[in-house]
């Protein structure tokens, strides 16, 4: 049981990790270059997270 529980812990790092490494390849490239598409993909996610949070607390 502990082995498959840390499968799973380790499996759930190992996105975060990935989603976290995106996030800031993303903001670095959004800082240094300010790409159209980039800002576009950052106000979209934004706008995303902010409905999310007003459907939840709903």
């Amino acid at each position: 049981m502990a082995n498959r529980a840390g499968a799973v812990l380790a499996n759930i790092l190992s996105v975060a990790t990935r989603g976290v490494g995106l996030f800031l390849w993303y903001f670095l490239r959004l800082i240094y270059r300010g790409e159209p598409k980039v800002v576009a993909g950052f106000a979209g996610v934004g706008v995303a997270i902010v409905a999310l949070v007003w459907v939840a607390v709903r």
